[in-house]
C-alpha cells in the first residue's frame, strides 16, 4: 500500500468518525464537543487586512447552561487577533445544557479577507 492509499483511509476514517458524531442515529449517553447553533464570524481588522497579516487565535469558551457564552480564555496563536475573535464568539449560541460546558474555538484569519472558525 502505498502513502498516499494510507493518506487516503486515513482522510475516510476521519470523516466517518466525524460524521458519525453528527448523524443522528439515537440517544448517546456521552457528551462530545458542544457545537455552535449560531455563529457569528470575526471582523477582519482593517489595519490588519492592510497590513497583509495572518493568524490563528485559539480559545477556550465557558458555555453557560442557558446556551449563552459565559467567559473567553485566549490559549494561543496570533493575539493581534484576539480581539475581534473573542468579540464575535461571545455571540456565539449553543444548545441549553444542564451545566456548565467547555469548547475550544479556532478562528483562522487568512489574508485578507477570509475568516474560518470551527468547530
Amino acid at each position: 500500500m502505498s502513502s498516499s492509499d494510507s493518506l487516503r483511509n486515513v482522510r475516510v476514517f476521519v470523516c466517518c468518525t466525524l460524521l458519525s458524531g453528527v448523524l443522528p442515529l439515537g440517544v448517546s449517553s456521552q457528551e462530545g464537543e458542544p457545537k455552535p447553533l449560531k455563529k457569528t464570524l470575526p471582523v477582519y481588522p482593517e489595519v490588519l487586512r492592510k497590513m497583509g497579516l495572518s493568524g490563528t487565535v485559539r480559545l477556550k469558551v465557558t458555555i453557560a447552561s442557558d446556551g449563552s457564552v459565559k467567559d473567553i480564555e485566549i490559549l494561543g496563536g496570533g493575539a493581534i487577533f484576539a480581539e475581534a475573535a473573542s468579540k464575535a464568539v461571545r455571540q456565539w449560541r449553543y444548545p441549553p445544557g444542564a451545566k456548565d460546558r467547555v469548547a475550544e474555538v479556532s478562528a483562522e484569519f487568512e489574508c485578507c479577507n477570509t475568516v474560518k472558525t470551527s468547530p
